[in-house]
């Protein structure tokens, strides 16, 4: 087999498993993000609709004609900022994914299938990681920019039959543009240096009975007592701390992305990370 064979032969094995995942938690990835973008949407709409009309221009005239002439770098890291809570969301649905994906192949027997293909537990667990670090990111940000695209064209028409100019058009499209890319960023530069839970819940995925995310948190916190009570430290909590906060993971530059991706911190948890996905990877081939 030539080296393009099997350059395409793994490129569509890849694709196979995470069209793969995406199929099997659709509900997760595609109608979770779906529902809470829309929600967003239609809120944002009826608390517009409760202010009187003269408001509602002034708004609509600041919006569009504000931002005519301005540097959209400038100002498009205060949009990110909002992007907090999109955050939150996207880590959310990633370890509750997690948590149930390799638990779903043992309760359901369909590793059993796997087995009879030429797929490894170890390319199984990777599409898995693949999936929560950059797949899940993807999918709700293209969700997130499919509802900033709706929201953004309704104003823009409801605009235009208020007889507002709308002056300042390519200026927001720009910014709102560089604001989605830096919480897409943002997104995956958390689930990064978010590896050590990842590979944790995997760990538990892999072999627990029941409610694997249960016994994950439970064992997370058995871990930090006794090192409070045996060692009389708190290194694990505060370490556990330190990785909590969306904040410290928006990025609002290129520069930001850079300063959060290479450090010592973030070497160290991807080891970390990567000791525990070795882990799950061999409680698998046991549960097997």
């Amino acid at each position: 087999m030539s080296d393009s064979s099997a350059v395409t032969l793994a490129a569509r094995r890849w694709r196979g498993l995470l069209m793969r995942e995406i199929r099997e938690n659709r509900s997760l990835m595609l109608y979770a993000p779906c529902l809470l973008v829309l929600v967003a949407v239609l809120l944002g709409l009826r608390l517009f609709t409760l202010f009187s009309v003269e408001r509602q221009t002034a708004a609509m005239d600041l919006l569009f004609n504000r931002f005519e002439g301005i540097n959209a770098l400038e100002i498009a890291p205060l949009l990110t900022s909002a992007g907090a809570l999109n955050l939150v969301f996207i880590v959310g649905i990633a370890l509750s994914y997690l948590a149930t994906s390799l638990y779903s192949d043992r309760r359901e027997l369909s590793y059993l299938f796997w087995q009879s293909m030429p797929i490894s537990d170890r390319a199984t667990v990777m599409s898995k990681v693949v999936t929560s670090v950059l797949v899940i990111p993807a999918i709700y940000l293209a969700i997130l920019t499919l509802g900033s695209i709706i929201l953004f064209i309704s104003a823009a028409v409801y605009s235009f039959f208020l007889g507002i100019e709308l002056n300042g058009l390519v200026e927001l499209v720009s910014t709102l543009s560089i604001a989605l890319g830096f919480i897409g960023l943002s997104a995956v530069t958390a689930m990064l240096w978010l590896l050590p839970a990842v590979g944790w819940i995997l760990l538990f995925s892999a072999y627990a009975t029941r409610v694997p995310l249960l016994w994950a948190i439970g064992g997370l916190v058995a871990l930090s007592l006794f090192e409070q009570v045996v060692l009389s430290s708190n290194t694990l909590e505060a370490w556990m701390a330190s990785r909590s906060s969306p904040w410290q993971y928006l990025v609002f530059s290129l520069d930001d992305l850079g300063a959060r991706l290479f450090t010592y911190d973030m070497l160290f948890g991807a080891v970390l990370g990567g000791i525990l996905i070795s882990g799950a990877i061999l409680m698998r081939r046991f549960a097997d």
